[in-house]
């Protein structure tokens, strides 16, 4: 790219050529970026224009700025829509990235008022209730909590859900598939054993996102909560 030849804003092919040096890995994650002025004396450009190029890194979340001590390359944020209905595992892997799950519990449990509520069942019905680890390149970066209506998902406690997809699962053993959902999500602070669970600080900040998904036939199939690091995600709402 020619830098100061070309009708994109300087501060844009800047902030272009940065992106490119670190997704290259020419600056890692962890690695401390270059100061403004030595940028712009190096360049030979206004330390404005960088300081406005790294300010779009900063917002797409490749750099991160930590007050006294500089500015840091960070793992990219993870994008994830906020309406459509998708798995995990698929929404990854959509974006080249590998993801995986690990399962922490799964029991069997009555729904309270307010699973009967989410899930349109009596108080007091078996739900099950499964929570995983969702992770990506072994990391783990959301907590999620399913809650599935027992009598429509018999047996669902004893498949392999840290290997297979839950959603295809449903699909191909119970001929049920998801449609639509509706959501709302939420910001909270990781409580201590979910920290633990996240391999992050008590209190760090995260997306709750809440979910209630209907089958084909309109049929409430699932209530799912999920927490998402606050540091690593993005949502995007059409």
């Amino acid at each position: 790219m020619d830098i100061k030849n070309s009708d994109i804003p300087l501060y844009e092919q800047y902030a272009e050529k940065f992106r490119r040096m670190i997704l290259n890995n020419e600056y890692k994650v962890g690695d401390k970026f270059p100061v403004e002025m030595e940028l712009a004396k190096k360049y030979g450009v206004a330390r404005i224009t960088i300081r406005t190029a790294i300010n779009e890194l900063v917002e797409e979340g490749l750099l991160v700025r930590k007050r006294a001590k500089g500015t840091f390359v960070t793992e990219p944020k993870i994008e994830r829509e906020f309406v459509n209905v998708a798995s995990f595992t698929e929404r990854m892997q959509s974006r080249g990235i590998k993801a995986s799950a690990k399962c922490h519990s799964i029991n069997k449990i009555k729904a309270d008022a307010k699973l009967s509520k989410r899930l349109q069942i009596e108080e007091g019905k078996e739900v099950v209730e499964i929570v995983r680890i969702r992770l990506t390149d072994g990391k783990p970066v959301a907590l999620e909590r399913s809650y599935l209506p027992s009598y429509l998902f018999p047996g669902i406690e004893n498949e392999d859900l840290e290997n297979n997809s839950l959603y295809r699962l449903l699909e191909s053993k119970y001929s049920i598939r998801p449609g639509h959902s509706s959501k709302t999500l939420e910001l909270t602070r990781a409580s201590l054993k979910e920290a633990q669970l996240l391999n992050t600080k008590a209190s760090a900040s995260l997306f709750l996102l809440l979910g209630i998904v209907f089958s084909e036939e309109n049929q409430v199939m699932e209530y799912v909560e999920s927490l998402f690091l606050g540091d690593r995600f993005r949502f995007q709402v059409y």
